[in-house]
């Protein structure tokens, strides 16, 4: 009779996450852990597909990794002989990037803490990682910032084929930044790391308020927005002031035009 009901709770699993419904993931989550002989199988025939050759769509990009994470949970010795059948199976490049990223949460060594025992793990072909790591360190230091309660952190690099500079995982309570090449040009690099700290921010918020939808939402969104921007000026008491005041006469210039172009438009009627 079990294993009829785990092969739903699989079901189950997928479902709860296609429809960001923790309640639904968080439980089948529970009774596959607490069946690992009867899960095990079954978590391997879901990944034993051709499904992962293509591109994703919709939510499904996050099946693999929730598989992959399911079975390290059951037993990680079939985990480390699933990642390096994967890695040698011909894959789309997210799902790919997946297998990777999965592999290193489970087999990278912490480069440091933050926030007082927050894990920071940093991909090993990301160019600086002290300095990414120092960065990492000041901006956890934000006041009010809600980062002690965050697992992890994991920063990757960012590849040409990722539509994202950051993510939240609500599962875990983790955050994933991904890492740019350095830009040669010194105000470039200053805006990557301007976006890069924004981003940091910006996760954090969806931990913070422990968005279900991962910021697919736009009201969370524009919570996490929003946050960010606070934590933002949080860090920066001097400098953000500063340039809403230098920046104010074009501001308002800006509005002004705004205002005129709409009066115009309405005096035509």
């Amino acid at each position: 009779m079990s294993q009829p009901l785990r092969e739903k709770d699989i079901e189950r699993l997928l479902r709860g996450i296609s429809t960001n419904h923790v309640e639904t993931v968080r439980g089948a989550w529970r009774r596959l852990l607490a069946e690992p002989e009867i899960a095990v199988p079954l978590v391997l025939a879901k990944l034993d597909t051709n499904v992962w050759r293509h591109k994703p769509v919709g939510p499904s990009y996050r099946y693999l990794g929730v598989l992959l994470t399911l079975l390290h949970e059951l037993d990680v010795e079939t985990f480390w002989s699933e990642v390096t059948r994967l890695q040698s199976a011909r894959l789309h490049a997210l799902h790919k990037h997946t297998v990777n990223l999965v592999s290193k949460r489970y087999g990278d060594r912490v480069f440091g803490e933050v926030a007082g025992g927050v894990p920071v793990y940093i991909a090993d072909d990301i160019a600086q990682r002290d300095l990414v790591f120092s960065h990492l360190q000041r901006w956890s230091k934000t006041p009010d910032l809600a980062i002690s309660t965050v697992t992890r952190e994991d920063v990757i690099a960012l590849r040409d084929e990722m539509d994202y500079l950051g993510r939240y995982r609500l599962l875990y309570d983790s955050i994933v930044l991904a890492w740019p090449e350095a830009a040669s040009n010194p105000l470039e690099r200053w805006l990557q790391i301007l976006w890069a700290e924004l981003t940091f921010y910006h996760e954090v918020g969806h931990h913070y308020y422990q968005h279900i939808e991962g910021g697919q939402v736009d009201a969370q969104e524009r919570e996490a927005k929003n946050y960010a921007r606070v934590m933002y000026w949080k860090a920066h008491p001097i400098f953000v002031p500063l340039v809403r005041f230098v920046f104010s006469p074009i501001i308002l210039v800006r509005k002004a035009w705004r205002l005129a172009a709409k009066w115009r438009r309405n005096s035509e009627f």
